[in-house]
């Protein structure tokens, strides 16, 4: 698709769940993010600390608020607090919402550290995030040693 001109409509094939379904699909170009201004208080001063199962794939996660969830029109996921070079290098950011991690929906930090621990760390890991109101999937790449 990063090749193709926005404003140009294609068929996209989904497979989900055993099933598959076509639709039609209008490119559109992504505008830039504007800067977020934080607020900090004295629990947000606390950085949480990477779960072991969660530092296995290079990320810090903390577990979403209500708000966050009624903002985000989710359900449940967990919060990107912190990611190393190579959780960065598939595009994943601080402020990331995960849904779901290999092929796995999770709601909590708990769910989240279950799910990483049952992946092979040797292949790519797919993680499906959201970002404002823009879901993607994104690989996790081992690194070469």
């Amino acid at each position: 698709m990063g090749n193709t001109k926005p404003g140009s409509k294609v068929n996209m094939t989904v497979f989900r769940r055993g099933g598959q379904r076509d639709l039609g699909v209008t490119i559109a170009e992504i505008e830039p993010e504007k800067p977020v201004v934080r607020r900090t208080s004295t629990q947000e001063e606390a950085k949480p600390k990477a779960s072991p199962a969660a530092q296995s794939v290079g990320l810090v996660v903390s577990e979403l608020t209500d708000a966050q969830k009624r903002e985000a029109k989710i359900k449940g996921g967990v919060k990107v607090d912190g990611a190393t070079e190579a959780a960065q290098r598939a595009g994943i950011r601080e402020g990331d919402i995960i849904v779901a991690i290999g092929n796995t929906e999770v709601s909590t930090v708990r769910e989240f550290d279950a799910a990483v621990a049952k992946l092979d760390k040797s292949k790519p890991i797919p993680v499906l995030l959201r970002r404002g109101e823009l879901a993607s999937y994104l690989l996790i790449r081992p690194a070469r040693g």
